[in-house]
């Protein structure tokens, strides 16, 4: 796809008479108007064929419904225009040998348009925009041709502007608008690409995959902005002054969000936290679910999600209770009374624990006591699990109702709280 037209197309000298002899039809009230019904049943063909086709071919054949629906409908005016030519007449005059040629030039710019969603597969948004340049990229080949013939469409062809210092085209905002597209589609696709494929491999850490892609997709989209730009036909340095004030000014109001993403990045290269990992950070504790170079997800023992800024990960003390392994231990404190069978006790509240299948059994749970005072005495049991995904309090909710089955059994006696 080209914004502008080729240069010889403006000045072929054919392509002028033909022009001419076109304009010398629109005098014509007769012609004209007979060339606006063909034109019009042409339309109607295509559309309603289109239509039809994309009905029968519904979702089962993608790739083709691309095709029919980027080409169909200018094909089928091509033919259409061609057979009612074939009657001569009014019907064959130079108008409709114009039209049919600007047609040609739209069946290959939209040709061009389903080659690239066919390769690179953009999203809807891209799509939508891709299937416009499209159209204004054929507009743009419309005006070249009439350019020289109305003083309106050749001002607005060479319309020059500025923006802060910034030196502007229609014709460079146009050629910008339609390559930015399909440098966009591109960017998008290898981003995705290289991002696949850093997942793919069983040598990277999960950390370093997603830091990796996010400073591969920084670095493509500074490089596509660049280009379209510099094929907008805009002064990369006047910008990069421009941009340099602005970014002052961002970044004065932007610096804890810009402390993040850093902050970020460190911590993924770092692997000081993982997704996996049990950890304490600022009053918060549980389970990391998700992390991006923005922010840490992690989920409470009560179930709640807690989104973390990471600059809070490289500022505060963390305790990773995973660093070494996935283990993670779990505490139940009991308060049994001053006369009580402190043996007993303690020998039930471990047999309570090992008989849980979720505790592991090396290394073996244990009691202790941990606090003496006029009430009774504290016991504390501590165990370790190696699956915390899966839940924390229904492993201690557990363990007590075994331990407190024991000790009414065994006639160990609780203090009243």
């Amino acid at each position: 796809m080209a914004a502008a037209p080729p240069a010889q197309l403006e000045h072929d000298p054919e392509l002028s008479e033909i022009v001419s002899d076109a304009l010398d039809v629109v005098a014509n009230p007769t012609d004209l108007i007979v060339t606006l019904l063909a034109l019009a049943a042409a339309l109607a063909v295509g559309v309603l064929l289109t239509r039809k086709l994309k009905l029968k071919l519904g979702h089962h054949r993608p790739n083709l419904s691309i095709l029919v629906e980027y080409l169909c409908t200018p094909v089928a005016m091509l033919v259409t225009l061609g057979a009612l030519s074939l009657f001569g007449g009014p019907l064959a005059n130079p108008l409709i040998g114009l039209t049919s040629t600007l047609l040609v030039f739209f069946v290959i710019i939209r040709l061009l348009g389903a080659v690239v969603e066919l390769l690179f597969r953009p999203t809807m948004l891209l799509r939508i925009m891709l299937r416009v340049v499209t159209v204004v990229s054929w507009l743009a080949i419309v005006f070249a041709v009439f350019k020289d013939r109305s003083k309106l469409i050749a001002q607005l062809y060479s319309a020059k502007f500025e923006f802060g210092g910034i030196a502007l085209s229609s014709e460079g905002v146009l050629r910008g608008l339609v390559m930015g597209v399909v440098i966009a589609i591109i960017a998008l696709w290898g981003d995705k690409a290289v991002t696949n494929l850093l997942r793919r491999s069983r040598t990277l850490q999960p950390n370093f995959v997603l830091a990796l892609s996010r400073i591969f997709s920084v670095g493509v989209w500074i490089v596509a902005t660049a280009t379209i730009f510099s094929i907008s036909g805009i002064n990369l340095t006047a910008l990069a002054a421009f941009s340099g004030a602005l970014g002052i000014g961002l970044g004065l109001g932007l610096q804890k969000l810009a402390a993040s993403y850093i902050s970020g990045l460190i911590v993924l290269f770092e692997q000081s936290v993982r997704v996996g990992d049990n950890i304490v950070t600022n009053s918060i504790t549980g389970r990391v679910t998700r992390m991006t170079v923005r922010y840490t997800m992690i989920r409470t023992r009560d179930g709640v999600e807690a989104i973390v800024p990471n600059d809070s990960l490289t500022s505060n003390v963390i305790v990773n209770q995973s660093w070494s392994d996935r283990n993670l231990r779990l505490v139940c404190g009991i308060l049994v009374k001053g006369d009580a069978d402190l043996d007993l006790a303690r020998r039930l509240f471990v047999e309570a624990m090992a008989a849980h299948q979720r505790v592991l059994q090396q290394p073996p749970p244990h009691m202790y006591i941990t606090g003496v005072n006029d009430k009774g005495i504290q016991l504390d049991g501590h165990f370790w699990i190696s699956d915390p995904e899966n839940g924390q309090h229904n492993v201690i909710s557990d363990v007590y109702d075994k331990a407190l089955a024991a000790f009414r059994k065994n006639g160990v006696q609780l203090v009243a709280q």
